[in-house]
């Protein structure tokens, strides 16, 4: 990403890199109180792209891409207490604290995704309402039984971050990206459906994986043998109701140490594109 000492220089007061780095049209907002730097540039394709600063006190941070759907074509950027404050140029607002823009919710990519331009204005027209970061660590505890999972609440939810549920007889993590409470209480119907019917999908998301990694000379005995090596592990629902399953491979011969295989799914339930995950 981009070079974190720029920004830390203009949070120090100096701000002549910053300025070079946003270019005559970019947006520049340097809020010190937030220890933060949010520049808006135009893009290559018409549109705009954003890079959000935090600077650590000790000088560490990060910086951070944020995605602006173009239907928010941005005209000024400021800040208000503790969150920034994005303004169309038909005067709507989008606000949001550093975490919060910063969250980069999970969707199938464009190339492999018609409604992406609409799942992105939906979540950044919500950033307010995405957990901001400062939840503290996922809580470690016992999976859950059918009846509980069945009847779990959406606040409980978020506040566990994840639960393991029994899934194909499994034990499957599963989680909702970038999803507060009421976002997570309209999207566990689903998730619950998912999960009843995850048979199906772990053999579509294995077979999918399978076609998506093979050069074309493997034996059948080959796929044969993937097909058993590969479990799933992980189970996250995106906002849109697409999600995302994590395979492991028990044999260590099909994935490279510490990697996995991953599978987006549309909200149908079919696998839309594959990714290898470290």
């Amino acid at each position: 990403m981009d070079d974190l000492e720029i920004f830390a220089s203009a949070l120090r007061g100096d701000d002549v890199r910053l300025r070079d780095f946003a270019g005559a049209y970019g947006l520049v907002c340097t809020a010190v109180e937030l220890s933060s730097v949010f520049v808006i540039r135009p893009a290559d394709d018409g549109g705009q792209r954003g890079a959000l600063a935090v600077v650590g006190a000790s000088g560490g941070g990060g910086v951070s891409a944020v995605r602006l759907p173009r239907s928010f074509p941005v005209r000024r950027v400021e800040y208000e207490g503790d969150r920034f404050v994005l303004t169309s140029v038909d005067g709507r607002e989008v606000r949001g604290t550093p975490e919060q823009f910063s969250a980069w919710p999970r969707m199938i990519t464009a190339e492999h995704n018609s409604s992406y331009e609409r799942q992105l204005e939906e979540a950044f027209l919500a950033t307010h309402l995405l957990p901001d970061g400062r939840r503290g660590t996922a809580c470690a505890e016992r999976p859950c039984t059918g009846r509980e999972w069945s009847a779990l609440r959406a606040d409980e939810m978020v506040r566990r971050q994840s639960v393991i549920v029994a899934a194909d007889g499994l034990d499957l993590s599963v989680s909702f990206d970038c999803a507060g409470p009421e976002m997570t209480a309209e999207l566990l119907p689903h998730a619950r459906e998912v999960v009843a019917d995850f048979g199906a999908v772990r053999r579509a998301g294995a077979e999918f994986l399978w076609g998506w990694g093979a050069n074309g000379d493997e034996s059948e005995e080959d796929r044969a043998e993937f097909l058993a090596a590969v479990a799933p592990t992980d189970l996250v629902v995106f906002r849109s109701g697409d999600f995302e399953v994590h395979f492991g491979d028990a044999s260590g011969r099909f994935f490279p140490d510490g990697y996995w295989g991953a599978v987006q799914y549309r909200r149908d339930m079919a696998p839309a594109s594959g990714t290898m995950e470290a």
